[in-house]
């Protein structure tokens, strides 16, 4: 299972195997989960050179998703985000990131962990099974209404996910993110690509990511 990949690097990479509360969301009816990648991740990501410039203009992914509950400005900001983690590209990746996030995020690594923008493009190669592959479609959705069948009826996903951040940052931050944003999304990201044979793959399967609204400008918590 892929669903909540991201919400299991968010708990590695803010307090190394927080607990399930990053892993997943809500009363899930079904609790499996894959924990490979965690397993991995922490041996490879040290060998790993950023990439410390690429050209947002050079990112062609084919972004599918509905105009009325995926705003262009959302569904490009999250295209822009993985774009950044898969060339590893830090400023880039700091423009697509909400500024509260990042704020705390850094004031917690420093004082604890040590900053991870590679420990997530590891994330990237193990989902895809290679280090030679090519990200070339983003499809963007709702997970309330992708995932729904998977979880209880009555699963706030927006709230449950937030529920991660307040065990990293505590509670005056998702009370803050609350009161400066105009919108929360909870959305499912389905990514494709090719492999170094040309072989299409399945990257990322319905992953969910958070990302907040501000006065027109979105940016991603993760």
């Amino acid at each position: 299972m892929m669903k909540h990949i991201w919400k299991q690097a968010l708990a590695l990479l803010l307090a190394c195997g927080m607990a399930a509360g990053a892993a997943g969301c809500g009363e899930k009816k079904d609790k499996a989960e894959s924990s490979a990648a965690e397993s991995s991740t922490a041996d490879s990501a040290d060998s790993i050179e950023p990439v410390t410039e690429s050209d947002p203009d050079n990112m062609n992914y084919k972004l599918t998703y509905d105009k009325d509950k995926v705003p262009d400005e959302l569904a490009n900001t999250i295209a822009l985000y993985f774009y950044a983690v898969d060339t590893q590209n830090y400023d880039l990746y700091l423009e697509q990131i909400n500024p509260l996030y990042r704020t705390s995020l850094e004031s917690l690594l420093q004082e604890q962990y040590g900053y991870g923008l590679e420990q997530l493009h590891q994330n990237l190669v193990n989902y895809a099974g290679t280090d030679n592959f090519t990200i070339q479609s983003l499809e963007l959705a709702q997970a309330q209404e992708v995932m729904a069948e998977e979880f209880e009826e009555d699963t706030n996903f927006v709230q449950e996910y937030l529920n991660a951040y307040t065990q990293a940052f505590g509670e005056e931050f998702t009370k803050d993110l609350e009161e400066q944003s105009d919108a929360i999304y909870d959305i499912a990201v389905t990514m494709k690509g090719e492999n170094s044979d040309g072989e299409e793959i399945t990257i990322l399967d319905s992953l969910e990511i958070l990302a907040a609204e501000a006065d027109g400008s979105f940016g991603v918590l993760g």
